[in-house]
């Protein structure tokens, strides 16, 4: 056998076509592999999930129900556009039984939402913290209607003991698309 030239090409080439395989073909196939393995992993992590939470939902049809009921309570407790007011003067009822008196009521821009919208009430009561006051808020969170009191700033009386001037923001809750009232 003669060693020339063309025979240590040869050898040179032999040598160079496993590294160039590995360079260009192996490496980037064992990349393509461990992301396929990687991502196969991810979804069987996503199954293994959704199958934990469809053990907890048994029924899928009951727990769709019992938010459906959940859903016409809240609603239920809207008043329609024009029946708002009658929740005011439930609230105005509550001030009078409770010994309160109203420095000024007025009514701010309504706040649109996309099921219901806000009429929100900026009032300025005063009266008896401990004896009118308090049980106001009391029954003003027992109404059957959804209201929020928003801004409330107390002020103490220094001449009287125990009165207070209360300065708030009353939201009450209504359906606009709705022109008559719920019945409850």
């Amino acid at each position: 056998m003669q060693f020339g030239p063309r025979t240590l090409l040869f050898f040179v080439l032999l040598l160079v076509m496993p590294a160039a395989s590995w360079q260009w073909m192996f490496k980037p196939l064992d990349r393509t592999v461990a992301d396929v393995q990687r991502e196969t992993a991810e979804k069987k992590q996503k199954l293994q999930d959704v199958a934990t939470k469809m053990a907890r939902v048994k029924d899928m049809a009951s727990e769709v129900d019992e938010l459906r009921k959940a859903l016409d309570f809240c609603e239920s407790k809207l008043p329609a556009e024009k029946e708002y007011n009658k929740v005011f003067d439930e609230i105005s009822n509550l001030e009078v039984k409770n010994g309160l008196t109203s420095k000024s009521v007025r009514l701010l821009k309504v706040v649109q939402g996309s099921d219901y919208s806000e009429q929100p009430i900026k009032m300025v009561l005063t009266g008896s913290f401990q004896k009118g006051f308090y049980p106001f808020l009391a029954e003003v969170e027992r109404l059957q209607r959804l209201t929020r009191i928003d801004e409330m700033k107390i002020t103490a009386d220094d001449k009287v003991p125990g009165q207070a001037s209360v300065e708030m923001v009353l939201t009450i809750y209504f359906d606009a698309a709705r022109k008559v009232a719920v019945a409850q």
